[in-house]
């Protein structure tokens, strides 16, 4: 009986409190809510900060750091006339492909996106097959597959022909958070390169 009176106090001290301070502090405001000192209510009169993006041509612009080891690289250039990127028309690789890549100081598309990771999947007698086992009979879902063998192309996998899907160029905006992250990357070349083929299997194998 005591220990229930002595949490009937505290909640009614707690109670009493909470009054006190939304009495003394007054109604909290939209505008002091988040980052963007915005009303909630009438966003549509909202103007985005859109930033500015570089003019500067490709082979002319200092490339970025990578975020992290093999982080995918940030577009650095303007990519105007460049876009939209479509299987047919990917104006990317005139200058990213390995063999042209050299020549025009450009960063070569890595062997990760020459190489199809996918398991091997197809239907037989209304049965779905990865990797030669039996989905919900030999497996219980796709997670319960390991790595599927790793099948090296001679041309662009194409799971990987929209460049623009985990690369992007970058907006010259003020950060209203800025960010104090700093990589470790093992070897100085992985700020500029990929080794993700090599360290895929890292933990696993």
């Amino acid at each position: 009986m005591k220990m229930k009176k002595s949490w009937v106090g505290l909640l009614s001290l707690i109670a009493i409190t909470a009054v006190g301070c939304a009495s003394a502090t007054g109604t909290v405001s939209e505008e002091s809510l988040g980052l963007r000192k915005t009303n909630l209510y009438t966003e549509d009169n909202t103007k985005p900060d859109e930033g500015k993006y570089t003019t500067v041509a490709p082979g002319k612009a200092k490339t970025f750091d990578r975020a992290f080891e093999n982080a995918p690289p940030m577009i650095p250039h303007s990519v105007k006339g460049l876009l939209p990127i479509t299987k047919a028309n990917n104006a990317c690789l005139g200058c990213h492909m390995p063999e042209v890549a050299p020549s025009v100081k450009a960063t070569p598309i890595p062997p990760t996106h020459f190489t199809d990771f996918r398991p091997k999947t197809v239907m037989k007698g209304g049965e779905v097959i990865k990797e030669g086992k039996v989905l919900g009979r030999d497996i219980g879902n796709t997670s319960d597959i390991k790595l599927a063998k790793a099948k090296k192309l001679h041309t662009l996998y194409q799971g990987r022909f929209n460049c623009t899907q985990c690369h992007a160029p970058q907006a010259q905006i003020a950060p209203v958070v800025n960010n104090t992250f700093q990589p470790e990357f093992r070897k100085p070349d992985e700020k500029k390169r990929s080794n993700l083929l090599d360290v895929m299997n890292e933990g696993v194998d």
